[in-house]
C-alpha cells in the first residue's frame, strides 16, 4: 500500500521519523538558544527528528527561514545547504533508536535536539555526504521502516529561506 493511502491520510501528515542531510561549507559559530554559542567545522550534517503530526511537513517547517527559532536545527540550518531528507513513516517513537544507530558512526553534537530526551544528541557530523546518507538508510531499514529519500537541491552555497507569498488584494 502506498504511503497516501495508509489509514487514509494524505502522505504529508502520515506519522514518521526523517534524517535531514545538510551541508556547512565554512566553519561557524552561532548561538543555539540554551545551549549558547557553537562551533560547526565544514563538513556534512545529519539531524535526526521526528513529525508524529505529520513527517514531511516537519522537514518542509525546518526548510522555511524562521525569524522565531523553535527548535536547534532552526539555529543551524539557514547557514547550511540541504542535501537530502530521508524519511521511514511510522507511528511507533523511532527516533532515539534512529539517533542511536547513526551515532555508533559519526561524531555527535552532544545535547543538540536532545532537549526533550536523555540521549547524547541528535545532529551528527561526517565528512563525506553518501556514507552519512546510507547510515540513515541502513538504520530507518533496521527499524523495520521502508525510507523514502526526499532530495533537496544539488547547488552549493548556503540555504536560503523561501520568500514569504503574500496574498494581493484586487481591487472590484
Amino acid at each position: 500500500m502506498p504511503p497516501d493511502a495508509v489509514g487514509g491520510r494524505t502522505e504529508g501528515l502520515l506519522p514518521g521519523v526523517y534524517v535531514l542531510v545538510f551541508q556547512l561549507h565554512e566553519a561557524i559559530e552561532i548561538p543555539v538558544g540554551r545551549l549558547g554559542s557553537l562551533a560547526f567545522s565544514a563538513g556534512v550534517y545529519a539531524y535526526v527528528g521526528s513529525g508524529m503530526s505529520g513527517v514531511e511537513a516537519r522537514v518542509r517547517r525546518h526548510l522555511r527561514g524562521h525569524q522565531r527559532p523553535r527548535w536547534h536545527l532552526d539555529y543551524l540550518l539557514p547557514s547550511g545547504k540541504p542535501a537530502t531528507a530521508i524519511i521511514g513513516y511510522t507511528s511507533q517513537p523511532l527516533e532515539c533508536a534512529l539517533a542511536d544507530s547513526i551515532g555508533r558512526r559519526f561524531q555527535v553534537f552532544r545535547r543538540f535536539g536532545s532537549s526533550d530526551c536523555r540521549c547524547p544528541g541528535h545532529l551528527f557530523r561526517g565528512e563525506d555526504l553518501p556514507a552519512i546518507a546510507n547510515a540513515a538508510l541502513d538504520a530507518l531499514r533496521g527499524l523495520g521502516c521502508a525510507p523514502r529519500v526526499l532530495p533537496l537541491s544539488a547547488e552549493p552555497g548556503p540555504a536560503k529561506p523561501n520568500p514569504v507569498k503574500r496574498r494581493t488584494r484586487h481591487p472590484r
